[in-house]
């Protein structure tokens, strides 16, 4: 396994790739199962809790989340389901290291298809914050930040009061059609701590 460096937006030659709809992964080898070792080791050391490939200069459709003992690589994910219930959550994003977004409107639940970096086929049904992730890093791999989805006044830089100490009580955010699970509300220290050292929450 190797770190590797994650692409900014702020970069203009990084943001075209950041930007660009990712390719379809046809050949399960060698080479994609180190890629998505390296996503691992490049991930967790950020810190964060999910990372897709284009943000480590592969434009390719394969991603890495993990949250709350849920650890996923998927190849080829698409998104067979969604849930009408709607949730808002702050999210991070290792591209967009420094600032947080507000508000961010993701489906509550979602069910995934892809393949696993072996090419088996699998299917992940994601609740909560782990579903915000796996739509979070879905979406880089179609070119869209999470900044694409709320309004510019929703994103700001990261401050000290985003960051909670260790076991502290998480506060409430506003939820759209249905009530916050403890999950998407433990989320906010998440995204805070990871936004301050370039990770995310959503991500992020």
């Amino acid at each position: 396994m190797a770190k590797r460096r994650i692409l900014v937006v702020d970069n203009p030659n990084e943001r075209r790739i950041l930007r660009a709809k990712a390719k379809k992964v046809s050949r399960f080898d060698a080479y994609l199962e180190r890629l998505v070792s390296d996503m691992w080791e490049t991930m967790r050391e950020a810190p964060g809790v999910g990372l897709a490939a284009p943000q480590v200069g592969e434009s390719i459709r394969v991603l890495v989340a993990e949250y709350e003992g849920e650890a996923v690589a998927l190849v080829n994910p698409e998104i067979l389901k969604r849930s009408e219930e709607e949730e808002l959550g702050q999210e991070g994003c290792l591209s967009i290291p420094g600032y947080l977004g507000d508000d961010v409107p993701r489906a509550n639940a979602v069910t995934v298809k892809a393949r696993d970096p072996r090419g088996k086929e699998v299917r992940v049904k994601a609740e909560g914050w782990f579903a915000r992730i796996l739509q979070h890093e879905i979406d880089h791999l179609d070119g869209i930040l999470y900044t694409d989805r709320i309004a510019p006044d929703k994103v700001r830089e990261v401050t000290e009061a985003d960051i909670e100490p260790e076991g502290a009580p998480p506060p409430e955010k506003p939820a759209r059609k249905g009530k916050q699970d403890g999950k998407q509300a433990r989320s906010t220290a998440s995204a805070a701590s990871g936004a301050t050292s370039g990770a995310a929450g959503g991500e992020a």
